[in-house]
């Protein structure tokens, strides 16, 4: 149902009741519920009870006081109800008088005053109304500004500054009564002149601008600004944010991706040395044969060779040649057994940790969540650090390959053991990525063998990885089922020194 407002409330003091009904009847008429009284101090008492929204008050009272003085003596009682004055003298110091003392709106005793006496009365309570809602708008808006977590500004058309909410004066370090009146380029150094107008669509979406707060310091802003037009004027509207924690990470993700891509050319570097020396090995084993049948087959000859005889020097530097040969067959052998001298304590936990941090950029642009898992009490293992970095680096790489529509990769760090029952430390990294088919599974640390596609991998990462795990004296296990996932586990003997023979 439509709702129904109670109609206004007049009340009329006037000493004389006939005239007083006059105005009743046409009042009521109207729509206004009407009260009259003729003495000053029954008007205080029922405006006292409140429900009053309008006085009609006679200036020629036939008491000691007239009507603007007892508008003085209600109004200092807290009492400043809009009044319609109606009085007998049409003098300007009378209508002085009643302007001053704040009467809306006044009406003179003639034959059609009571004709207009209605139409001043709605006149006037729909301008109280309106106020009423105007204000009730303000301190809403002023609420919202208020509250807002955004910095907000608002200024005119010449740039000055007409509003600053909490926020702004936080962020800008700049009181708002200090800042009223100052140009916006006070705040935002590069923008227009103070003295040109704003275009309406200045900056329509965020745009990062230079700020500078109160004190000189710059403050790196994302800015909008919008046109309002209000009566009498043109406003904008500015909503600011501070970007700096948005560029500090920022430039932590840019870090993040530079380390890991030198960590990853690293690890191509690593995967191409380890090429070279899996090559260096094969034809270092497979000269070292004939070059030692070549080498006794010299010294069978130059045991049966005269000193004097000339043909013994020719035999000679055939044998220091082949001497030669079997010292660049050692350095090929020595060059593919990777030195490590540089084992410590590790605390694989936070190896792991500091592996996630470095790769969580890379897996999370490609969706997959990390979700560690670290036993409370795991020990320390001696380890080259960099080559167990090299390890993790490579499986976490190998998990995102496989996930690259997300997924969940889980590291998982607890106790463990090695045979017969040594204390070791495993290390699980499981994700839920494709898999490996079951055919392919058992050639998985074979060097140059992938399951990528071309380009995108050269078959040496886990080939890699086995020979650090084994070089460590710990296992390497990968189980996989096609579709479901892989897990990949490691396990090294603690710190009790077990790991480090054949590692120097």
């Amino acid at each position: 149902m439509p709702r129904c407002d109670p109609p206004a409330a007049v009340l009329i003091l006037e000493d004389d009741t006939g005239v007083a009904r006059l105005q009743r009847l046409r009042l009521e008429r109207a729509g206004f519920a009407v009260e009259a009284v003729t003495a000053p101090d029954d008007a205080l008492a029922r405006i006292r009870r409140g429900g009053i929204d309008l006085l009609v008050l006679d200036n020629q009272l036939a008491t000691a006081e007239d009507g603007l003085t007892f508008y003085q003596r209600l109004k200092s009682a807290g009492h400043d109800l809009p009044v319609v004055l109606v009085t007998g003298y049409s003098d300007d110091a009378t209508i002085v008088r009643a302007l001053r003392a704040g009467v809306r709106d006044y009406v003179f005793k003639s034959v059609e005053y009571l004709d207009y006496l209605p139409e001043a009365t709605r006149r006037i309570l729909d301008q109280e109304r309106t106020k009423v809602q105007l204000a009730g708008s303000e301190a809403l808006l002023r609420a919202v500004l208020n509250s807002a977590r955004d910095p907000i500004i608002t200024m005119d058309e010449q740039s000055r500054v007409t509003l600053l909410n909490p926020a702004a004066e936080q962020l800008l370090g700049c009181p708002a009564a200090a800042a009223l009146g100052s140009t916006i380029n006070r705040f935002l150094p590069a923008v227009v002149p103070a003295t040109a107008p704003w275009a309406n669509d200045l900056f329509p979406t965020p745009t990062e601008l230079d700020g500078r707060r109160a004190d000189g310091t710059p403050v790196p802003l994302e800015v909008t600004c919008s046109r309002a037009a209000v009566p009498n004027q043109v406003l904008y509207i500015l909503i600011l944010r501070d970007v700096t924690e948005r560029k500090r990470a920022l430039r932590a993700l840019q870090e993040k991706t530079d380390e890991l891509r030198a960590t990853t050319q690293q690890l191509w570097q690593a995967a191409r040395l380890a090429g070279v020396g899996e090559l260096a090995a094969s034809i270092a084993h497979d000269l070292n044969n004939p070059l030692a049948t070549v080498h006794l087959r010299l010294e069978g000859v130059l045991t049966k060779t005269p000193a004097d005889d000339p043909r013994r020097r020719p035999l000679v530097v055939v044998e220091q040649e082949v001497d030669r040969m079997a010292k660049l067959v050692a350095n090929l052998l020595h060059f593919s057994r990777a030195g490590r001298d540089q084992v410590s304590t590790v605390n694989v936990p936070d190896e792991v940790r500091k592996t996630i941090d470095l790769t969580e950029p890379h897996l999370r642009r490609l969706g997959i969540e990390v979700a560690a898992e670290f036993h409370p009490a795991v020990p320390d293992i001696f380890a080259d650090r960099q080559q167990l970095r090299q390890v993790l680096l490579n499986l976490f790489t190998n998990a995102g390959d496989a996930m690259p529509d997300g997924g969940r990769l889980t590291p998982r760090v607890r106790p463990g053991r090695l045979p017969p029952d040594r204390p070791a430390v495993a290390i699980e990294v499981t994700d839920t990525g494709t898999g490996i088919p079951a055919a392919v599974l058992p050639r998985v640390f074979d060097p140059f063998f992938t399951t990528k596609e071309e380009g995108k991998g050269t078959g040496l990462g886990l080939a890699i990885c086995k020979r650090i795990v084994d070089q460590h004296h710990g296992t390497l296990e990968v189980e996989s089922q096609f579709g479901r996932g892989t897990t990949v586990r490691i396990t090294l003997p603690v710190k009790d020194g077990a790991n480090v023979n054949g590692l120097r």
